[in-house]
């Protein structure tokens, strides 16, 4: 890591304290910043996607069972 590389992963990490929902900031090997989620937030955020994918899903299947109105008017 050169020297602006560490030095721009300490500010952040500076800014970061006052974030406790990420994780330490670091490099990949092609140069990325990661800022990663905290892991307990990105399962409660997946446990909520997951809820309104099913409650979306039961909604539309039963929007396909009303009755049809088979009388003449």
């Amino acid at each position: 890591m050169n020297e602006a590389e560490k030095k721009l992963l300490d500010e952040i990490s500076l800014v970061l304290k006052k974030h406790p929902d990420f994780d330490p900031p670091f490099f990949r090997t092609d140069g990325d910043l990661v800022i990663p989620l905290n892991s307990a937030h990105k399962k409660n955020r997946e446990a909520h996607k997951r809820f309104a994918n099913a409650f979306s899903q039961m909604m539309k299947n039963d929007a396909s069972k009303r009755r049809k109105n088979k009388a003449w008017i």
